[in-house]
């Protein structure tokens, strides 16, 4: 009897047990999709909507919809930059309209606005948010407006790749941003300021937002405040920055054939037209011969007697050209300021050095700042503020990274060939076939250039200097008039 029913609590608990992992087996999953919207109705893209406890999660496409597998009883997390992150948990609910409201930690900030009037952010109408000018200098960047990358919501910031070139700025769709420096309306090619003279970068968002400064500012605009004087207790205060990056490698980089060389069709010989890389622009020159060790002629062939070249082995021997071409990068900054503020006055004087060396051989950058900002209160309803920035950029060369012939790139990894190694070509007047200051040494006589001739002597200088003026009278800087500003530039 008591065997009997043993058996029947072991089948009973057998049971039991299949019905738990059946039933975890077979849960149900549903597709849940929505869209994720600001208090305006405006649509939030890149928001992260993640599985509560876990790390499953999507972000929101540039409309601002999602959609992503989950179970029923779970919990959905969703979160972006400036807003209160909001959970929800799903029931028989496929479809959701969730709406993120702005962070409850900022509505007691008080914001710089149109014309450098502060206001409380619970004050303002529209739009609007802040960020710190110290968290940017943390981790630099070669120009101060990369740094805003994921820290406004709405704002996507394209760095460029290139050495002073302007990164692309995206404002809720529109790219054509006003910049404004202590209430100054500016034309700025985001190379001519300074981080470390950045106290913050505040964001106007929508027409509303920078009303007061007219048509220019109707898809908003970026106002930059400057530092200004001690706030140290003593009224006095030496500061010292100092930075230094090394770049080292790509993101990405193209993928190149390596098993063929120079020429078309198959074949190749050095000096016949049909075959070298100049000899018919209507064909692929980089489909040679396969690279077997086959006796090929080819550029530094010793000739016969009869002043034929004669034939070498054909092998891989540049592989890594371009890899072995290029340097490691260098980015150095240096910064000193003094400050000083008293009862009714403040001051500040700042010298920034910044030094950027390319990955590409012989090309660089300096820039140098100079800063300084003046204000003095002669009562609560009247104050004047004056400032002047210096900015010089200089360079004997910077990269040209376009589609052409004097870019590495096109020359590597276009329409580059690994049958030469670059020690061959490092004297690029030498060789058999140089001459000083009017034939390059190289491996191919048709539109590609020496890579160390492109680097010395293919040059792209630039030279720039500016000087910016702000001057205002009044209580708050309500009353905001630009100086005489004047830019010179050479550029070859």
């Amino acid at each position: 009897m008591k065997k009997n029913l043993l058996n029947v609590f072991r089948m009973l608990f057998t049971l039991v047990l299949l019905l738990s992992v059946t039933g975890n087996l077979f849960a149900q999953r549903m597709q849940v999709t929505g869209t994720v919207t600001d208090e305006s109705n405006s649509t939030i893209p890149g928001a992260s909507v993640m599985i509560k406890g876990t790390n499953v999660g999507v972000s929101t496409q540039t409309n601002g919809t999602f959609n992503i597998s989950v179970q029923k009883g779970q919990t959905l997390v969703f979160r972006s930059v400036g807003y209160a992150a909001q959970e929800i948990t799903i029931g028989t609910q496929t479809a959701l309209s969730v709406k993120l409201v702005n962070d409850s930690q900022t509505l007691g900030e008080v914001v710089v606005t149109a014309l450098g009037i502060r206001k409380d952010v619970r004050k303002i109408g529209y739009a609007t948010q802040e960020v710190k000018g110290a968290d940017l200098v943390k981790a630099r960047e070669p120009n101060a407006i990369n740094s805003l990358v994921g820290k406004v919501a709405g704002l996507t910031v394209g760095g460029s790749a290139e050495m002073l070139g302007r990164p692309q700025l995206v404002l809720r769709g529109s790219t054509d941003l006003l910049f404004v420096v202590d209430g100054v309306p500016v034309n700025s090619d985001t190379w001519n300021i300074s981080a470390d003279d950045i106290e913050t970068y505040t964001v106007l968002k929508g027409p509303n937002a920078a009303a007061l400064y007219g048509s220019r500012g109707q898809n908003g605009a970026i106002l930059v405040t400057i530092k200004k004087g001690s706030k140290d207790e003593r009224g006095f205060t030496v500061d010292f920055n100092s930075s230094t990056m090394i770049e080292s490698g790509f993101v990405a980089l193209p993928e190149t054939q390596t098993q063929y060389g120079y020429g078309n069709d198959y074949k190749y010989a050095y000096g016949n037209d049909l075959y070298d890389p100049d000899g018919s622009y209507r064909r692929t020159n980089i489909w040679g011969p396969k690279f077997d060790g086959q006796g090929v002629a080819q550029y530094n062939s010793p000739l016969d007697a009869a002043g034929k070249r004669t034939l070498t082995p054909w092998t891989a021997k540049g592989v890594d050209n371009f890899e072995n071409f290029m340097e490691t990068g260098i980015l150095s900054t240096n910064n000193v300021s003094v400050g000083a503020s008293g009862e009714k006055y403040d001051m500040r004087a700042s010298v920034t050095h910044t030094y950027q060396k390319g990955m590409s051989p012989n090309t660089k950058l300096n820039i140098d700042n100079f800063a300084l900002s003046a204000g003095y209160k002669f009562s609560d309803k009247f104050r004047i503020d004056g400032s002047l920035n210096l900015n010089s950029q200089y360079t004997p060369n910077i990269p040209d990274v376009s589609y052409g012939p004097n870019s590495y790139v096109y020359q590597f990894k276009v329409y580059g060939s690994a049958n030469w190694a670059l020690d061959e070509v490092a004297d690029y007047w030498g060789g058999d076939r140089g001459k000083k200051d009017l034939v390059q040494n190289f491996v191919e006589y048709g539109r590609h250039n020496n890579p160390y001739f492109t680097a010395n002597e293919w040059l792209h200088s630039h030279n720039k200097g500016e000087m910016g003026q702000g001057f205002s009278v009044g209580r708050n800087q309500q009353i905001n008039r630009s100086g005489p500003c004047c830019t010179a530039a050479e550029t070859h």
